[in-house]
C-alpha cells in the first residue's frame, strides 16, 4: 500500500468527520495526564505526552464489563459493541492490543468480549518523535514506529504527517490524499532512527527466558521484591496484563454477571477455596509478574508480554524499575 501525505488541518478535518458518524476515542487531558475518552472534535485531543497515563487496552478489555444478565425469562446477552475509531495510539499500546487479541484466542478458546470490541475498532497509530525517560520499547522487540495491531500509522514530519495504511480500513481513510515521495519517507526514517537511538536499554530476552526457566526458587526474588508494597498499580496500568475476576451481583429478581480487572499482586488473587495460597508472600507475587511477562506468555502464545511502555516504572510508589529487575536477573550466577 502506498504512503500518503496529510496536513495537520486535513487530519483535523478527517477526525471531525469520523466523529460525526462513529465513536472516536483519543487521548484527552485530565488533571493527572492523558486518558482515553470519546471526543466530539479534534480540538479535544491531547498528544503532548509520549504515552497516556492509562493504557489503550481499556477500549477492548475494559476495567469492568457486563457478561450477561439473568432475568426471570432467561439469560440476556449484552448489546453488541459500537464501531469505534481509536486515534493516537502509540506503537507500544497498539502492539499490546495485538498481544491481547492473540492471548484471548489461546488454544482456540476465544474470548468473544475482547474480540468483538477489537473487531469493530479502527486503530490509528502515531509514531513517537520523542521518548520518555521510562521508554524501552526497542529493548523488547518494539520500536517508535512499529506497526503491529494498527490499521494506519501516522508519523509527524515537518508541518505534515506521513500516513502509512496497513489494512484496507486504513487505506480507505487516506486514499484521497497525495502520495508521499522519497524525501518524505527518508525524513521519517531519520526521525525513527534518532528516536530509537535515544532508547539505550537493551535486553536479551532469550537469555532472560533461560534464566527464568531455572530461576523459580532462586533467592534473588526476595531481594527484588523487598521494596514492593503489592499495590497492583503496575498491573492495572500495564497494557498487556490480562487477569480478571468474575462476580455476580443481584438486585431483586435481577442478577448480573460481570468481570473486572484483577491483579496477581494482590494477596487474595491466588487464594484457593480451601484457604491455601501458593503465593502468600510478596516475593512469590512479584516473581509471578516477571515470570508472566518474560516466560509464561512466551510458552503460551510465543511472545513476551512486556512492550516497554514504562508505565509500571512511572507509577510505582516504591520506585521499582523493571529494567533494573531484568538487569539483575540477567546478571544472576554470572562468573
Amino acid at each position: 500500500m502506498s504512503s500518503h501525505i496529510i496536513t495537520q488541518e486535513e487530519l483535523n478535518q478527517l477526525i471531525d468527520r469520523l466523529a460525526q458518524d462513529k465513536v472516536v476515542y483519543a487521548p484527552v487531558k485530565d488533571k493527572e495526564g492523558g486518558v482515553w475518552r470519546p471526543i466530539k472534535n479534534s480540538a479535544e485531543i491531547y498528544l503532548d505526552e509520549v504515552n497516556t497515563r492509562e493504557p489503550a487496552k481499556i477500549l477492548v478489555f475494559p476495567r469492568g464489563e457486563l457478561m450477561f444478565e439473568f432475568q426471570p425469562t432467561g439469560v440476556k446477552e449484552p448489546r453488541e459493541p459500537e464501531e469505534q475509531v481509536v486515534f493516537g495510539l502509540r506503537p507500544c499500546d497498539a502492539r499490546a492490543i495485538a498481544f491481547l487479541r492473540k492471548f484471548f484466542t489461546e488454544e482456540g478458546k476465544i474470548d468473544s468480549y475482547v474480540q468483538r470490541r477489537a473487531g469493530k475498532s479502527v486503530f490509528i497509530g502515531l509514531a513517537c518523535n520523542k521518548v520518555a525517560p521510562t521508554c524501552f520499547c526497542v529493548a523488547v522487540g518494539g520500536g517508535p514506529a512499529q506497526t503491529q495491531g494498527l490499521d494506519l500509522l501516522l508519523t509527524k514530519l515537518d508541518g505534515k504527517f506521513l500516513a502509512e495504511p496497513l489494512t484496507a480500513r486504513g487505506e480507505e481513510l487516506v486514499a484521497e490524499f497525495p502520495q508521499a515521495n522519497e524525501t518524505d519517507l527518508a525524513e521519517k526514517e531519520k526521525i525513527i532512527a534518532r528516536v530509537s537511538e535515544e532508547i539505550k536499554t537493551r535486553i536479551d530476552t532469550q537469555e532472560l527466558k533461560k534464566k527464568l526457566d531455572n530461576g523459580f526458587d532462586h533467592p534473588v526474588w526476595e531481594k527484588l521484591s523487598f521494596p514492593c508494597i503489592n499495590c497492583g498499580a503496575c498491573t492495572f496500568l500495564c497494557p498487556t496484563c490480562h487477569c480478571f475476576d468474575v462476580t455476580d451481583e443481584t438486585s431483586g429478581a435481577q442478577a448480573l454477571r460481570i468481570r473486572i480487572w484483577d491483579s496477581c499482586q494482590f494477596a487474595l488473587y491466588s487464594r484457593h477455596a480451601s484457604g491455601h495460597n501458593p503465593r502468600l508472600n510478596p516475593s512469590a507475587r512479584y516473581r509471578n509478574r516477571i515470570m508472566d511477562k518474560f516466560k509464561y506468555t512466551v510458552e503460551m502464545v510465543g511472545e513476551i508480554s512486556c512492550v516497554g511502555c514504562g508505565r509500571c516504572i512511572a507509577v510505582c510508589p516504591a520506585g521499582i524499575d523493571i529494567r533494573e529487575t531484568v538487569a539483575c536477573l540477567l546478571g544472576v550466577d554470572k562468573e
